[in-house]
């Protein structure tokens, strides 16, 4: 009888554990969006679940993409399914789309996913989908359906997403590829300044039949905008006040490896992108719309919030609010139900608008820049208010203030606007502060080592490091095992701060320290698993010195044995 109880407390307590748990999507700063959001929500969660949907390829990864980016747990069984099949794409290291037809827009959204659910720790599955994408790259610098070769403005747009996300975890995306879609949109742009579905490949022309459109003017002007922060990175991004160490939280991260193609001469100036960019807003603002009159309406929502936020948009023609205006008319649109009609479905209207109301595009933004756009006609920060703006400029953003726990909360909500800034704000407070406020927040801090975002790991690998309680060292230790470089090198750092061994354990904490100037990813891949593997080895070998006698033989040790074995 014991038994069987014992076994039935058992098994309710694994299904509760296994439960997924729904996080709270993004506030969009508006109540009825919140609202329309989490309603969109609920019906695609229950919409991928219907066996009549049949979902496959890309119209199976758009939709778990869309609620991996609202903050759905990963392991969502509507989200697993999606990662598990884009893994069955890929054989050998190679990618084959299930659509043949659709296979660029399929892979875009493949890799969109994939970049959403794991980042480095699918770093295999996005390399091969790029490797894809490339391959399928025009002479001209377009992508299209594979019976034809004039160019697709659309597809196009989806190659330029596919290969941005797959570059956000480091893998390496030749300058020529980014450089010939430049040229390939700037020569196809039309003489209004607006891009259209088919262009063909003469300079403005007007070829294939097709005018300008709202939809592929806002696709194009955001893929230019990406394109730009390949090749022009500089252009792109804050001004920073002085280049400091790596891997210090308190420093600004290293420039990317150059590409592994070695140093390629750009042919696309960066005056003739941001005049193409330029003109594709000036059309899109002249002729803006709500809502879409055409058969795909939520995909121009979409591409409108990648337009706006990669020129820094807030206003279109500083008197237009894109995102109010076309919010309220995406939430007079969705079904009572919680969804919008559109020509390809429901389940892919709705994975627009979700996109749309979460602005993903900044949030990737803020990642790589770490905190928006900036002057000099390319953009603003989206809250002015927390700006010192003087002669026209913006300076800096006021600093964050408060307690040690409101700054965690700050960091932990995961604001693309203010992520940067809520980490200088708990430097200072754990440098400066009272000790007993650090030591009061171990606890959370210790939690943050395992969240999926690497700028939390990274924080929380550096208040660690600043505790002075030595039981932190094996946390720190295994940060040593992360996929992403700036937590290695912070988990290093941080694991000679808390040593006080100035020098560490005689590495550099770059694991890339000694490569050559143009490395190749197979050579990045190899530093850093040797890096990781000295690493571990040094500190593990330390920290078993040093630890208390009573902690002997612990489930850290046994780790470690079973490791040599």
């Amino acid at each position: 009888m014991f038994r069987k109880h014992t076994f039935c407390l058992v098994a309710i307590l694994a299904a509760f554990c296994t439960q997924t748990v729904s996080a709270a999507p993004p506030p969009t700063g508006d109540k009825r969006f919140d609202a329309a959001l989490r309603k969109a929500i609920s019906f695609l969660k229950q919409k991928m679940l219907d066996p009549q949907l049949n979902l496959h390829g890309g119209y199976h990864s758009l939709p778990a993409y869309a609620l991996s980016s609202a903050g759905e747990p990963k392991n969502l069984p509507q989200i697993s399914k999606a990662v598990d099949e884009v893994k069955a794409r890929i054989k050998d290291g190679v990618y084959k789309p299930s659509n043949g037809e659709h296979h660029i827009y399929e892979a875009g959204v493949d890799a969109m996913l994939m970049e959403s659910t794991g980042g480095d720790a699918h770093f295999n599955e996005l390399k091969a989908i790029s490797d894809y994408i490339i391959s399928q790259q025009g002479a001209d610098g377009s992508w299209d359906y594979p019976a034809r070769t004039v160019g697709d403005t659309s597809m196009a747009q989806y190659g330029v997403l596919g290969l941005w996300a797959a570059s956000r975890i480091s893998v390496d995306i030749p300058k020529e590829v980014w450089d010939k879609a430049a040229m390939w949109h700037i020569r196809t742009q039309r003489s209004d300044g607006g891009f259209q579905y088919h262009p063909g490949v003469n300079k403005g022309a007007a070829t294939g039949g097709n005018a300008s459109s709202v939809n592929m003017t806002a696709g194009a002007t955001g893929s230019l905008g990406i394109i730009q922060t390949q090749l022009y990175p500089d252009s792109m991004k804050p001004e920073s006040p002085k280049k400091k160490a790596f891997g210090i939280l308190e420093a600004k991260q290293p420039d990317p490896p150059a590409s592994e193609s070695g140093p390629y001469t750009v042919q696309t100036s960066l005056s003739q992108i941001e005049g193409a960019r330029r003109r594709g807003l000036g059309w899109a603002t002249s002729r803006y719309v709500a809502i879409s009159p055409l058969p795909h309406k939520i995909y121009y929502n979409y591409a409108l919030e990648r337009a706006a936020a990669l020129t820094g948009t807030k206003l279109l023609g500083g008197k237009i609010n894109w995102f109010k205006s076309s919010g309220e008319g995406l939430i007079k649109l969705q079904t009572k139900e919680g969804g919008w009609a559109t020509f390809s479905g429901t389940h892919i209207g709705t994975s627009f608008a979700i996109l749309f109301f979460i602005q993903p595009t900044q949030k990737a933004l803020s990642a790589q820049y770490g905190g928006g756009l900036l002057t000099g006609g390319r953009g603003l920060p989206s809250d002015l208010a927390n700006a010192d703006v003087s002669g026209g400029a913006v300076k800096q953003k006021r600093k964050i203030e408060g307690p040690l726990d409101e700054l965690l909360t700050e960091l932990s909500a995961l604001n693309p606007d203010s992520i940067a800034d809520a980490q200088a704000a708990i430097v200072e407070k754990v440098q400066v502060g009272n000790r007993e406020d650090l030591l009061g927040e171990l606890d959370r801090i210790r939690k943050l080592i395992n969240h999926p975002n690497p700028e939390l790991r990274r924080t929380a690998v550096w208040a660690l490091g600043r505790s002075g309680d030595l039981k932190d060292a094996n946390l720190l230790i295994s940060a040593l095992n992360d996929f992403n470089v700036d937590v290695l090198a912070e988990s290093y750092n941080s694991l000679s701060y808390l040593s006080r061994k100035i020098d560490g354990v005689g590495l550099d904490s770059n694991p890339f320290a000694e490569l050559n100037e143009f490395p190749t990813q197979e050579q990045k891949n190899a530093a850093m698993a040797s890096w990781k593997k000295e690493a571990l080895k040094r500190w593990s070998a330390w920290y078993l010195r040093v630890r208390p006698y009573a902690e002997r033989n612990d489930i850290f040790e046994l780790g470690l044995r079973k490791k040599k074995r």
